[in-house]
């Protein structure tokens, strides 16, 4: 690999800012680290990297705890304080006007007060990888600011959130039964997942009867257990039915149903199939006169 470009390519990774606090033989300590983060929930695990050698290093290996402080957008000064010089050159913490403190409730290291999120640490283990150290601690308290706005680092300067991008989702304005119908299968669920069939005939699209209790036609589909296979979980579903894929690509329709106030998000994984062998129960519609329908099959 080119360790010049690799140098440069670096930098276009795009991370938080944590102050890292300690207590130790180096006395109390605060240091930078883009490289954090949570890395379970159960239980929370927080992961960060640091140099061998350094005082935050040597102070969580003698005390076997740390404090990480998410910083916000308006930390930036205390970030370079705290990353551009150790703490065998000045304390830090002592720098008139840029930390403040909250009181730790089950540790000795300090906390900083103006971030968006506080953990207090008990290491769990350190492993040493390529050229820094991973350093794991299981959270024993926890808290944040929801009024603060996270400090983001790219290419070696510092940005703000900006506006909320919302991942594309067409919205289908579908009757009530249309709605319903979909509303139980969903089961409360914030998002329905469905796996389903699409067959096309001259502007038409094939439809079937979901039950026999019920008169609701719609697309051959079936709602999959998490961690299942989609295309083995619609083969089983239409084994019986005559109607077959016809390849294994996916196609995938993010949906949101709208029914006067109420909305139902469902996310369809669909097929495109055919027809084996004579069945019984299905119709065409046209699937300009069907929103839903519609959204499906183009």
């Amino acid at each position: 690999m080119n360790r010049r470009i690799a140098e440069k390519a670096q930098r276009y990774f795009t991370t938080g800012i944590s102050l890292v606090t300690s207590s130790g033989p180096h006395g109390q300590n605060v240091m930078a680290a883009e490289w954090t983060m949570q890395i379970s929930y159960k239980p929370m695990l927080i992961a960060v990297f640091i140099h061998e050698g350094s005082a935050t290093f040597e102070n969580i290996k003698k005390t076997k705890e740390f404090g990480i402080n998410v910083s916000s957008e308006g930390q930036t000064m205390a970030v370079n304080i705290a990353g551009g010089y150790s703490r065998r050159e000045i304390d830090k913490l002592k720098v008139k006007g840029f930390f403040e403190f909250l009181s730790s409730r089950k540790i000795k290291s300090p906390m900083i007060a103006g971030c968006i999120v506080n953990v207090e640490c008990k290491l769990v283990t350190m492993k040493k990888l390529g050229d820094h150290t991973m350093v794991v601690g299981r959270a024993v308290t926890i808290s944040y600011d929801e009024t603060k706005k996270p400090l983001i680092y790219h290419s070696g300067r510092y940005f703000r959130i900006g506006s909320i991008i919302v991942p594309f989702r067409k919205v289908v304005n579908v009757d009530t039964v249309t709605f319903n119908w979909f509303s139980i299968q969903a089961k409360n669920k914030f998002v329905l997942k469905c796996v389903g069939l699409i067959i096309k005939s001259n502007n038409k699209i094939l439809v079937l009867k979901q039950t026999k209790n019920t008169p609701y036609l719609t697309i051959p589909f079936t709602v999959p257990k998490r961690g299942t296979k989609y295309s083995k979980i619609l083969d089983f579903y239409l084994k019986k039915s005559g109607l077959s894929t016809i390849n294994d690509t996916p196609i995938l329709k993010r949906l949101t149903l709208k029914n006067k106030k109420k909305i139902q998000r469902i996310n369809f994984v669909l097929f495109e199939g055919r027809i084996k062998s004579n069945i019984k129960n299905h119709t065409w519609k046209f699937s300009k006169l069907n929103p839903l329908l519609h959204a499906l099959s183009n």
